[in-house]
């Protein structure tokens, strides 16, 4: 599998990472839940086939976040040559990022429903 992510989130205990090959596919994402949950440490795995998202809970007395990461490369879905990405947290990133991620959905959803009206009144 040539799988490309990218992540998002990281936090002691709860890691989200986009996953290329779950978005558009629910088989996928059940895959890849039903994997990760059989890890020991994991205590839930939840993909979204929409966006590509897999959020990952986890017991970080158990298992580290590096594991987690060797993981999703064993099984495929992070490339091996892969680096973390993930800055530390702080505020002003937070706030940074939180405003892109916004801006981004706003022109999403903007364009789905221009999309969808312009379905709409070719019917």
């Amino acid at each position: 599998m040539n799988a490309t992510a990218t992540y998002l989130h990281a936090l002691d205990g709860r890691l989200r990472v986009k996953v290329a090959p779950v978005k558009g596919s629910s088989r996928k994402a059940q895959e890849i839940e039903r994997q990760l949950q059989m890890r020991d440490g994991v205590t839930q795995v939840t993909a979204n086939p929409t966006t590509g998202s897999v959020l990952i809970h986890y017991d970080s007395r158990r298992v580290e976040q590096e594991k987690i990461l060797e993981a999703l490369k064993a099984l495929g879905y992070l490339p091996n040559d892969h680096k973390r990405q993930i800055a530390p947290r702080n505020a002003a990133t937070d706030q940074e990022g939180f405003g892109q991620e916004l801006v981004h959905t706003v022109v999403r959803s903007t364009m789905e429903f221009a999309l969808q009206r312009l379905v709409y009144a070719l019917i």
